[in-house]
């Protein structure tokens, strides 16, 4: 299952952490390949426009992603359209993909 974990500080998104695999076959998963789209795309968007603004680690089945630039409106929306397609693919394929959200301080 490949699992989704966002933390928000108060109104901002402050981490996004993705990681596991949806079950499929090694690099014939259709799922793994969209989520893998959508967040490595959302990172080199970010990265595009504010390099100095997030710290990430990423590797095979695991992306994380920290916002340490919580005013720089442009990766917020980034992240914010990420979500909003991994929210898509969840609910079309509840068994393989968990969304998980939490608030707080880091």
């Amino acid at each position: 299952m490949i699992e989704v974990k966002i933390k928000n500080y108060g109104e901002k998104i402050k981490s996004a952490e993705i990681s596991g695999h949806a079950g499929g076959l090694k690099g014939k998963d259709i799922l793994c390949a969209a989520v893998s789209g959508i967040s490595q795309t959302a990172l080199s968007g970010i990265l595009f426009y504010n390099r100095v603004g997030i710290e990430y680690k990423i590797k095979t089945g695991y992306l994380y992603i920290d916002v340490t630039d919580l005013k720089d409106e442009r990766i917020q929306t980034i992240l914010t359209t990420m979500i909003i397609g991994l929210k898509t693919i969840a609910k079309e394929y509840p068994d393989r993909i968990k969304m998980v959200n939490s608030t707080g301080p880091d």
